[in-house]
């Protein structure tokens, strides 16, 4: 029960008839768990990893923005501005098919633009901040996430 509460969980099979593990490998794994916090604690406030976040919440932010004045734009035409969504452009064609068809694209052209934007801004940081972590060995070797 004290393990629950510490956080750490129970493995399968660890039941009140079976010994209890060995205290050194809870305190390895405890250190390591600590090792790992810390690591993770100075890669939070290295600038390039910062300015990745940056990047991103820009990005994300900027195309999450688009799709929603898009769909808002749609939504509200079709809502209070029925006449000119009903303007016909060709025989059984209107506005509003034509805009409701423009947001299936728009979501794909978005989508696009975010994994081209991706390639080219925030994955070579990504790959440079973990380099850096694996070359100054601050995290045992492991990669997070």
């Amino acid at each position: 029960m004290v393990e629950y509460m510490e956080g750490t969980s129970r493995r399968r099979g660890d039941g009140a008839g079976e010994s209890p593990r060995p205290a050194g490998g809870r305190s390895a794994r405890m250190r390591a768990e600590a090792d790992m916090a810390h690591a993770c604690e100075r890669m939070s406030v290295d600038p390039r990893f910062v300015k990745l976040r940056r990047r991103f919440a820009l990005q994300a932010g900027v195309l999450v923005g688009a799709f929603l004045i898009s769909y808002m734009s749609y939504l509200l035409l079709s809502a209070y501005a029925r006449d000119f969504m009903s303007v016909q452009i060709v025989d059984s064609v209107n506005v509003a098919l034509l805009m409701g068809i423009g947001q299936f694209l728009l979501t794909f052209v978005l989508a696009w633009a975010f994994g081209r934007f991706s390639a080219h801004s925030i994955d070579p940081l990504a790959e440079e901040i973990r380099d850096r972590a694996r070359d100054e060995d601050t995290i045992n070797g492991r990669v997070i996430g």
